[in-house]
């Protein structure tokens, strides 16, 4: 149980593996917009079915995009009752790259953080 505090210790702002996960998303399934990958990442355990900021999560897709990791392209909903346009995106061959090379680096941060624990725990 964690401590009542205002503070990153509390693992709630690793807002860095929110890469890895966008394009897991994309990886499994099909292409989605904006809104669906919100809802999937809210499936997340660690979110605990709270829906993440959208607004930074569209900041990510946004810097995804533009590191050529997806793309995107307007489409209408056809199951939106005001028809408006949204963007989709999909993951592209370097973000399935990208995504091999997150589950080669969390390995090795598991390692790290499984050491880093017992150091703490003979700390406290």
């Amino acid at each position: 149980m964690y401590i009542d505090m205002d503070c990153p210790c509390q693992g709630k702002n690793l807002d860095k593996l929110l890469q890895p996960l966008i394009l897991c998303i994309l990886a499994r399934g099909q292409d989605m917009h904006g809104f669906a990958i919100i809802k999937e990442i809210a499936k997340v355990p660690r979110f605990e079915d709270k829906v993440p900021d959208a607004t930074g999560v569209y900041r990510y897709l946004k810097k995804m995009e533009g590191s050529g990791l997806l793309t995107s392209k307007w489409e209408l909903d056809e199951e939106d009752d005001a028809g408006k346009p949204k963007r989709v995106f999909s993951i592209t061959a370097q973000g399935r790259g990208c995504l091999a090379n997150w589950s080669l680096a969390l390995v090795d941060y598991e390692k790290y953080i499984h050491q880093l624990v017992e150091m703490i725990n003979e700390s406290v």
